[in-house]
């Protein structure tokens, strides 16, 4: 189970890797169930990265830095989350240096809806925020969220630090607004 979901975490990873144009190549491999599928034309084999090449491609990301984004419905999942924290320790014990980066969707639509506050969603599907919007964001991504994740790990025996991409101006953004006028707010 630890396999097939490091396979997935690394998958997962090398795709937001090639979407950038970096230098992380694919895990490729192949596994028959019988001897019968690998001859048969019209059943395709089911493609999973062989022990080998995961192999190899661990060894040639020693000592990089891979961006793992973790987000969506998989952070509502107690199981979900403690597998992911176990593969971003088997991953740091590898010679991988992880960094995560986390969304908090529900989280923030939980708490919204608990302080009573109303949050729109554009046709895109992003939030429109208000100041008060952004304030309560900000408390659940950096002081819930954020802390939960970093501690995960930590409980699973990796090393973490969680850091708001405010602090010491990490990250500096500058609004846009859309081409149709969209205007998301702050």
């Amino acid at each position: 189970l630890l396999s097939l979901t490091l396979t997935t975490e690394l998958t997962n990873a090398f795709t937001v890797g090639n979407s950038h144009r970096s230098s992380v190549r694919p895990l490729v491999g192949r596994l028959y169930s019988t001897a019968e599928d690998a001859s048969s034309p019209e059943q395709p084999p089911f493609c999973i990265p062989t022990t080998q090449t995961i192999a190899s491609s661990l060894e040639s990301l020693r000592s990089s830095t891979i961006v793992i984004k973790y987000g969506g419905n998989a952070m509502t999942s107690p199981t979900l989350f403690s597998s992911f924290c176990q593969d971003i320790c088997t991953l740091q014990s590898l010679g991988l240096k992880i960094v995560v980066v986390h969304g908090g969707g529900p989280q923030i639509s939980k708490m919204l809806q608990r302080c009573d506050v109303q949050s729109e969603f554009a046709e895109n599907g992003m939030r429109i925020s208000s100041e008060e919007v952004v304030e309560i964001a900000e408390m659940v991504l950096c002081g819930s969220v954020n802390k939960d994740v970093s501690a995960g790990i930590s409980n699973a025996g990796g090393r973490a630090i969680g850091i708001s991409g405010r602090d010491s101006q990490l990250l500096q953004c500058t609004k846009l607004v859309g081409e149709d006028g969209l205007d998301v707010g702050l």
